[in-house]
């Protein structure tokens, strides 16, 4: 396009070539002196390629200019073409020549005279005029003006059908409409077709003025407020329908990672539907993308969208603006949140310019909403509601709250009697004290999963209540095992953590079958419990139970209900059985619907099952996509949960270890181990423990084995601190101790220590499980390294047989498992059958196997060695030769490459 000249004005052109002349200020075509009816994109082709006459005007360049981003068909442009061409005539239509996937060109000479100018500075608009390039809608009424934009109302001629066009000149006011239009792309492209959202229809970003075209969704909520029926006419009930429908459509467009920032009444427009109202939102052009990356996935062009645009700024009205955003801050999640809940307080004392003043709380007579209204504009943003569903779903549960209040008053007077009486059971046995400090801090963390840092008030208060009958149940239940608290006959048999949680789960039922959400809560007590013992059947039997009493009181639908299938999926996954555990986060999802989609506890916990689910089955791309949307979700609902944070920042320096990143995933660990907040009293020794494993792995991956040995040998103490010599972690760490050793030379002591492994996850798991399956491969594989063959080959085929029924043909354990045995069938001699099985192995899955180098490269060795023990050493030849250098690109250890180097050496020799 020409530059602007002096005086903010942009002159037009009148063109002429050959027997063609076409008038820019008038957008008139004519040929032959005759005047040619020609469509709007055609003509704005015509004009950016007179523009740059005998210049090539590349593709991407027109569909900016004419379409601006517009969603089109594939040959939208070829056809605009094809019909300029065509009303060019003969004489006109081969001066567009095309250049295949390149562009076009309009060859010369072309005459410029000056027609007019664009005027940039104004818009002449009036009531009457037909609105430019939509002949058949006339402007009706300015509905406003702000900042050189207006908002007019206009009607189709014949029709009479209402639309909304917003006009700009240029500058910031031009980039507003376009950055709504590519806003309102991402939130249809993402969310569908919702009533909820006003929709553009068109724009117009090529000739100004400049537009947008809406919808036209009714007056403005104040408007409409003020009205007859307005809001004096609902109730409280109804009015808070209203607001739940409009803070929906913010949690849905929140969801997405688009922040409205300018949420005010004004934006929301009143559209009847039936026999009542539907709420519109509106206006997103001062939005701020918190995603920018979205886009892209949808192939959306960022219009309007600087990467400053797209991340700080505001331009909302004063009144709904946040504290922290009046100070200066970037706008956040709780921004909206806030402008929601004075939108809430105004709606429910029926004054939409209702200021919240000192004594506000006065107004509303409703002890639950004064809270609501409260955790929703608190001054602080860290103390203020984390997402605009948490505040929805506290609105939507109001009733079940008050019932939880309820109770929790009664049982006031329970609990201070249930603790003295836990008081003296202390007093009597102190070992007891101990055990039970230990299980009230697994119950207070519980799985970490599930843990919510900040809770709503109500939460706690409900949490209050379950903690009631908690105490009674751990002193009655637990301490006194049923048959009395002060009875010493209970103490007498000097029972372990395990045996006095299994007297506390045959009586749970009994004591709280009529009070089914208390004995849910329990039963998620015992079963986390459980999993702290490491006892993974019992703490699922638990979990289940909870998640069934959960679903049969307050349906499938309920958060709870849904954090709880989350929950059990997850403990399903750590037992392989892992088709239960898909299958019900996929029921889970499917019920959660779009709070699966929103920034929501939901959605975290989803995600984190999700994780934990691929990462058990070692697909780790997916483990990874799912940690890194859990990670963005957990920063916004709960930057403060550390445990949660931890967790998933172990996880993916587990990926990264899986994808061959171990410089990325020694950075995570070392990140975790310095930061001062990840303390053993907020995140637990088990946390610190896995730390430290990653980092060995990390470093063992690098090379760096004595600095690998002594970061495990901190895995194992601290894991066998927090789990005993039989837990889970206890075991994997040692696992990869013992294969420390190996690497370090240390043959006997390595394969000592992985029998010892294989005994502790037989005595623990049982001969099925896929984690005593693994340690079966580890055991065959330090066998083969010691030089037992034999024994090794019946280990690694009884691992790759029961891999193969628990894990599935892609599993990545039984790649390994089969690469291992190839290994020694070839050893063995039995090289047609270790050929065979070899090209079974996926190296792609194979590397997901370990966080090990270069599987691919080692696997291609092994194949190589293979032929050359077969005769075939013309081709053997080259694959080694190709493999070594594959390994020492990839960074595989020199004693790794060692006996190929070797075996390439003497196979060179041998052909001589």
């Amino acid at each position: 396009m020409q530059p602007m000249e002096q005086g903010g004005e942009q002159p037009l052109y009148r063109y002429a070539f050959g027997n063609v002349e076409f008038d820019e200020a008038r957008g008139e075509l004519r040929v032959d002196g005759l005047a040619v009816e020609l469509e709007q994109r055609p003509l704005q082709v015509l004009a950016c390629l007179l523009h740059h006459a005998d210049e090539v005007v590349p593709r991407e360049e027109l569909f900016e200019t004419v379409w601006a981003g517009r969603p089109t068909v594939d040959n939208v442009l070829a056809n605009a073409v094809t019909k300029l061409r065509k009303a060019l005539g003969a004489a006109g239509r081969d001066r567009i020549v095309n250049l295949p996937r390149i562009g076009y060109r309009l060859c010369g000479p072309v005459e410029r005279t000056v027609a007019g100018r664009r005027l940039h500075g104004r818009l002449d608009l009036a009531a009457g005029q037909v609105v430019p390039a939509r002949e058949h809608f006339r402007l009706c009424q300015q509905l406003g003006s702000a900042r050189g934009n207006e908002v007019w109302l206009a009607r189709h001629e014949k029709t009479g059908e209402p639309r909304v066009y917003k006009f700009s000149v240029d500058g910031e006011q031009l980039a507003a409409l376009k950055r709504e239009a590519t806003i309102h792309r991402l939130l249809r492209e993402s969310l569908g077709d919702r009533d909820d959202f006003v929709r553009v229809i068109d724009w117009n970003f090529a000739l100004a003025p400049f537009y947008l075209e809406c919808e036209y969704g009714g007056p403005d909520l104040a408007c409409w407020a003020e009205g007859e029926p307005g809001l004096a006419g609902l109730d409280r009930a109804q009015r808070l329908e209203l607001f739940l429908r409009i803070a929906d459509a913010i949690a849905a467009a929140h969801a997405v990672g688009v922040l409205h920032k300018d949420i005010k009444p004004a934006n929301v427009l009143m559209q009847p539907h039936g026999d009542g109202w539907q709420p519109r939102l509106a206006d997103f052009g001062a939005s701020r993308l918190l995603e920018p990356e979205r886009l892209a996935q949808w192939g959306i062009t960022a219009l309007g969208l600087t990467l400053t645009q797209a991340g700080a700024g505001f331009s909302a009205t004063p009144l709904y603006l946040a504290p922290e955003l009046l100070a200066g801050q970037a706008p956040t999640v709780q921004s909206d949140v806030y402008a929601l809940g004075l939108m809430l307080y105004q709606l429910l004392v029926g004054d939409l310019r209702r200021l919240l003043s000192p004594g506000w709380e006065a107004d509303v007579d409703d002890e639950l909403l004064r809270e609501d209204i409260a955790a929703a504009t608190d001054g602080s943003p860290a103390r203020r509601l984390g997402s605009v569903g948490e505040l929805c779903e506290r609105l939507r549960g109001s009733d079940a709250r008050r019932m939880e209040r309820r109770r929790l008053r009664d049982a006031e007077a329970r609990a201070q009697r249930a603790e003295q009486k836990l008081q003296r059971s202390r007093a009597r046995r102190p070992w007891i004290a101990a055990a039970m400090l230990l299980l009230l801090a697994g119950l207070g963390t519980g799985l970490w999963q599930f843990q919510r840092v900040r809770v709503a008030r109500d939460e706690a208060q409900r949490q209050a209540a379950i903690a009631t009958a908690t105490n009674r149940f751990l002193n009655e239940d637990l301490l006194g095992a049923g048959i009395g608290g002060d009875s010493p006959a209970w103490y007498e048999k000097n029972p372990h953590l395990s045996d006095i949680l299994d007297a506390a789960a045959l009586r749970l039922d009994q004591r709280f079958g009529k009070a089914p959400l208390l004995a849910a809560g329990l039963h998620q007590t015992l079963g986390r419990a459980y999993r702290s013992t490491g006892d993974y059947a019992k703490a699922s039997a638990q979990l289940k139970a909870a998640a069934d009493l959960l679903r049969q009181k307050l349906g499938s639908a309920d958060e709870r209900s849904l954090l709880a299938e989350y929950e059990l999926a997850v403990m399903q996954a750590h037992l392989s059985q892992f088709k239960q555990a898909g299958d019900r986060i996929d029921r889970a999802d499917a019920v959660a619907g779009v709070r699966r989609q929103a920034v929501s506890e939901i959605s975290l916990r989803s995600h984190l099952a999700r994780g934990d689910l691929a990462y058990q089955q070692m697909q780790v791309q997916l483990a990874l996509d799912n940690y890194r949307a859990a990670r963005i979700v957990q920063k916004i609902l709960h930057p403060d949960d550390a445990l949660t944070s931890v967790h998933l920042l172990l996880g993916i320096a587990g990926c990264e270890l899986r994808l061959d990143h171990a410089a990325a995933a020694e950075r995570i660990a070392r990140q975790v181990l310095a930061e001062p907040s990840y303390t053993a009293q907020r995140i637990g020794i088990g946390q610190l423990a896995l730390a430290h494993s990653r980092l060995g792995d990390a470093l063992r991956a690098q090379g760096h084995y004595a600095a690998a040995i002594a970061a495990t040998r901190q895995a194992v103490a601290e894991y066998a601190s927090a789990q005993g010599a039989s837990g889970q972690g206890t075991i994997s760490a040692l696992s990869t101790l013992g294969y420390l050793y190996s690497l370090d030379g240390d043959t006997a002591k390595s394969l000592s220590i992985q029998r010892d492994v294989y005994q502790r996850a037989l005595s623990r798991w049982g001969r099925d499980s896929q984690y005593t399956l693994v340690e079966r491969l580890n055991l065959g594989s330090q066998e083969q390294e010691a030089g037992d063959l034999k024994a090794a080959l019946v280990d690694l085929q009884a691992a790759e047989h029961g891999l193969l029924a628990v894990s599935g043909e892609k599993s990545p354990t039984v790649q390994a498992a089969r690469a291992a045995s190839a290994d020694v069938l070839s050893a063995l001699g039995r090289n047609a059958e270790a050929l065979a099985l070899v090209e079974r192995v996926d190296p792609v899955a194979y590397q997901a196997s370990t966080s090990d180098p270069g599987r691919a490269a080692v696997l291609m060795a092994l194949r190589a060695q293979i032929l050359m023990r077969l005769g075939r050493r013309a081709e053997a030849q080259a694959g080694m030769r190709q493999a070594v250098q594959d390994m020492q690109a990839a960074g595989v250890s020199t004693a790794e490459i060692a006996p190929y180097r070797k075996a390439l050496l003497d196979n060179a020799v041998t052909a001589r």
